[in-house]
Parts: C-alpha cells; sequence; structure tokens
C-alpha cells in the first residue's frame, strides 16, 4: 500500500469528519507474521459470538486474523469464505431458527443467486487505518458510525455516479454487508459502496446508533479523491459537520 493514501485519506478524514472513528481495512492473506491470530471465544449463550464481537480489539486499533479455527461464528466462516455452505442447514436456520426467511425456495434462490465469496487466502486479517504499514494490501474498507457519518460517506460515494446506486442495502448477515457483499464489488466495472448493520443479529452487538459503510477498494479510492471537490466544502455539510466533536 502507498503510504501517502495512508496520510491523505488520515488528514482528510479529520478535516471534515472531525473526531469520527477510523475505518478498518481487511484483506485476505497467507503469512500474518506480525498480526494476532486469536483464540476462537467461548460460544456466548446464544451458541456462537459474533465477528462484530470480534472486532472489537480492532476498532481499538490491534490487527487480528481470521479464518474458520477462531471464528465465533459458522456463518461467518462460511461468509468470510472459510467454509462451505451446508444449504439445507442454512435453510432450517434462516426459515426456522432466525425466522428471516418465509419458505426455503427463497433461501435457495438466495445463494443461487448471491453464492458465498471464497477466501482469497489462508486468513483474512483486519487493521484499524493508522494501523497500515506498506506491506498491506486492502480489499475493503469499512466504517462504524452514526447516521451523520452515514450520511456523508452514502453522499460522498454517490458523487461522481451516473445512477442513484453508488450505494446499496443487500438483504445478508452483518458479515456479509461488511465484507462479503463489497468484496464481491470488487469484480464489478463500476463497485457499489455498501451499507450494513442491519442484520437483527448483529445489533446487540454495537451500540443502538451505529451502522456499518463498507467500500470495495476502488471505490474508497475515488470517494478519496473527491472529499475535497464535493458537498463536504458546501453549506449543508458545515452544518452537519457542526455536531461532531473533534479529537481534543
Amino acid at each position: 500500500m502507498d503510504l501517502e493514501i495512508k496520510n491523505k485519506f488520515m488528514a482528510k478524514w479529520e478535516k471534515h469528519f472531525p473526531g469520527s472513528e477510523l475505518p478498518i481495512v481487511c484483506y485476505y492473506t497467507n503469512e500474518i507474521t506480525d498480526i494476532k491470530f486469536p483464540s476462537k471465544p467461548k460460544p456466548n449463550p446464544r451458541g456462537y459470538t459474533c465477528v462484530f464481537s470480534q472486532l472489537a480489539p480492532v476498532r481499538k486499533g490491534r490487527a487480528r486474523a481470521f479464518n474458520t479455527e477462531n471464528l465465533g461464528c459458522w456463518g461467518a466462516s462460511i461468509t468470510l469464505g472459510f467454509q462451505d455452505i451446508i444449504i439445507d442447514e442454512a435453510r432450517d436456520f434462516l426459515i426456522n431458527v432466525e425466522r428471516y426467511k418465509k419458505t426455503g425456495d427463497l433461501v435457495d434462490k438466495m445463494y443461487e443467486d448471491y453464492p458465498p465469496i471464497q477466501a482469497q487466502g489462508r486468513y483474512i486479517v483486519f487493521k484499524r487505518w493508522d494501523a497500515l504499514v506498506e506491506s498491506d494490501e486492502p480489499q475493503v474498507v469499512f466504517f462504524f458510525g452514526n447516521p451523520d457519518i452515514m450520511a456523508g460517506l452514502f453522499a460522498l460515494a454517490n458523487f461522481d455516479t451516473m445512477t442513484p446506486y453508488g450505494v446499496v442495502v443487500p438483504f445478508g448477515s452483518g458479515c456479509d454487508s461488511l465484507v462479503g457483499f463489497p468484496m464481491r464489488e470488487l469484480e464489478s466495472k463500476q463497485p457499489k459502496a455498501v451499507l450494513g448493520g442491519l442484520d437483527p443479529s448483529v445489533r446487540i452487538c454495537v451500540k443502538p446508533h451505529i451502522l456499518t459503510f463498507s467500500a470495495p477498494w476502488p471505490k474508497f479510492l475515488s470517494m478519496l479523491e473527491n472529499m475535497d471537490d464535493s458537498f463536504l466544502i458546501a453549506g449543508a455539510w458545515k452544518d452537519v459537520k457542526f455536531r461532531f466533536k473533534p479529537k481534543q
């Protein structure tokens, strides 16, 4: 990664989104020499630990690597590409346990049209933006934030698009919105960002006002280049930015 990009973003982020939480970068790799590979967490009373909970140290600046050996949720292992889906189990879980889908046909069609991604390495690494080093190769950049932050990112992602769909809100698990769908967008000629954090099963793992926004790397770079020429320097955003709390 070009560290000039890292420094440019940090300066622009603080200028336009003062005091806001830095985003997290994720990418697949076969080597994690200097990145902690945590032990698998003990399951909570629901029988699993959501990846949103496992990302808590990353949001505090401590990089982590995961695969099927230490992800606390079998669904995340599938969504992040480390485990094959067993469609009968998925169908039963989505219909009879979580009750997110009405019929088996709907589940089958969902996975037919949007099969889980395949891991592109032995591990998936998550790093906060300020922890990035030159050897990192970001694939997706995602943000945690309140509706004001989401509004800014949403408008920025649509600033240079020819359609109203620079950002999509696909149905899926929290980790699919966070990583799976934006990873798929890497293959698109016009990659879209993904608004997420709307899976009811992950809401208990984040504060009530927090949503997520994920951008595939090419989309993120275009957003970065547009920041200083966009609505972020205009009156409406200045009024919104007034509600932010700059770092002391």
